[in-house]
């Protein structure tokens, strides 16, 4: 019995070198790995920002490439972007990405621009559920102050403005049912057009501008 008692020691430390090995080469092979670029935005001269998709998944990566080299890289949901209908925005202090989430949800990830710590997660037009990412028009619009987003639902459309500085909300505004066909930011003000009809709002306070102009 004690010759028996005296290989049980050996033996789990053989198991447990197996098992763990094991693990490793999960963890290796599981890992996620960024696949082919969704879109690139260049921040100046020597520092560009890159979407890529999810090899093999329906992820995204969010990647700060400076002088030709990876600077960080982080995993993301679902980019709601597409080339030309950029979901990304920046300033000198975080960066902004606009994600799809199960359930109808839209959110957008703020990650600190220096090193890709995550400074929050903002949850977008709750009450206007579910979600859907508009098949045209923009989806983010910025002056690198701030991120205007628009969310579209079944319950209508709305502008909400994020903060550059710390990728918190600042303000929101409830733009009714007509689809948004096209958008910008100029002169301190965020404009978009709804069936051929221009809206203005100041860009800092999310307040409407008495005149709207038709575009007909």
């Amino acid at each position: 019995m004690s010759k028996r008692l005296g290989l049980l020691g050996p033996i789990i430390v053989v198991v447990g070198a197996i098992v763990a090995g094991v693990a490793t080469w999960y963890m290796v092979h599981a890992r996620p790995k960024a696949g082919d670029v969704i879109d690139s935005f260049a921040i100046d001269d020597h520092t560009n920002l890159v979407v890529r998709g999810e090899k093999g998944g329906e992820r995204s990566f969010l990647e700060l490439v400076e002088n030709n080299e990876l600077k960080w890289q982080a995993l993301i949901p679902h980019y709601a972007g597409a080339p030309g209908r950029p979901g990304v925005a920046w300033s000198d202090q975080a960066i902004t990405v606009r994600v799809d989430r199960g359930g109808g949800r839209a959110e957008v990830f703020a990650f600190a621009r220096s090193n890709a710590s995550k400074l929050g997660a903002l949850r977008l037009a709750q009450a206007k559920e579910p979600i859907r990412t508009q098949a045209q028009g923009p989806i983010t619009l910025t002056d690198h102050r701030r991120s205007y987003e628009i969310v579209g639902g079944t319950g209508g459309w709305m502008l909400i403005a994020i903060d550059l500085a710390n990728g918190h909300g600042t303000w929101e505004a409830d733009l009714g049912k007509t689809p948004i066909t096209s958008g910008g930011v100029a002169a301190g003000n965020v404009w978009v057009e709804q069936a051929g009809t221009r809206r203005s709002f100041d860009a800092a306070t999310g307040r409407e501008q008495p005149v709207t102009q038709s575009l007909k």
